[in-house]
């Protein structure tokens, strides 16, 4: 099997929050739950257990960018909420797309979606490979 091959049979996405990068493969057969429960593993896995401990899935949201949107310079991003049931395939989200993932707040609303930009002089984002 060429590297080819291999990326079209196992597409990696980049989830994002603040500072941190996370990139994982996954399959087109999975679902965005099972995203969610790769994504929670490898926060604890990878030293983020701390600030993620008693994150459940329940209370992570898993988003993209819109496709579909006409942008200006002056548009705010739009952003859609994947389905946890919903197989990647059947997502619209392809091989090396950014996922954000959101978190519930303590009163029960949502964060904004956000992804700081990488300064290589500032060397302040965190990334991390499952």
């Amino acid at each position: 099997m060429s590297n080819a091959d291999i990326r079209i049979s196992r597409p990696y996405f980049r989830f994002k929050r603040g500072h941190l990068t996370l990139f994982i493969e996954v399959s087109f057969t999975n679902t965005v739950a099972t995203l969610k429960n790769k994504l929670l593993t490898a926060l604890g896995e990878h030293g983020a257990a701390d600030e993620f401990a008693a994150l459940t899935a329940n209370r992570v949201r898993l988003v993209a960018e819109r496709h579909d949107q006409q942008q200006t310079s002056s548009d705010s991003t739009q952003y859609r909420l994947l389905d946890d049931s919903a197989t990647v395939s059947a997502s619209d989200i392809t091989d090396e797309q950014i996922i954000y993932f959101v978190l519930q707040l303590g009163d029960g609303t949502w964060e904004e979606p956000y992804a700081a930009d990488y300064d290589a002089d500032a060397h302040d984002m965190d990334v991390m490979y499952a």
